[in-house]
């Protein structure tokens, strides 16, 4: 069996990896598109700001002004970890942007058409609508 393994061509391993890979990356992202984002707390007046999504990927900016929290407001990174038509969930790569800044994931729950909901761990209500 050893033999069997050694004499399957590399090139064609390599190939079966693309075409899955290329499979898998065909699939839209239904949250695609600019999404207009809303913060609820009982500590802060509403945040607002928007999130981009491409795929696996996109951004994350508010328009919160904290002259204590250096991280506030700042536009970042974010990498979608999962898709469906019913949920979301992407983490928001602050560190990126700014060293010393906490990374988060937030879990968004489709609650109607164009819209979705979900917590930081925090408490606070964060809503997505388009």
């Amino acid at each position: 069996m050893l033999r069997t393994i050694a004499r399957f061509p590399r090139g064609a391993f390599v190939a079966l990896c693309f075409v899955a890979a290329g499979a898998f990356a065909q699939t839209p992202n239904p949250h695609n598109g600019t999404w207009k984002l809303s913060i609820d707390s009982d500590q802060r007046a509403g945040i607002e700001g928007s999130v981009d999504v491409k795929d696996d990927a996109g951004t994350w900016a508010t328009n919160a002004h904290d002259q204590r929290d250096a991280c506030a407001g700042r536009e970042a990174p974010i990498i979608v970890r999962s898709a469906s038509a019913e949920e979301l969930v992407f983490r928001v790569m602050r560190s990126k942007v700014l060293s010393g800044c906490p990374d988060f994931t937030l879990t968004m729950k489709r609650v109607g058409d164009g819209r979705l909901e979900g917590a930081m761990r925090n408490g606070w209500t964060v809503r997505m609508t388009r």
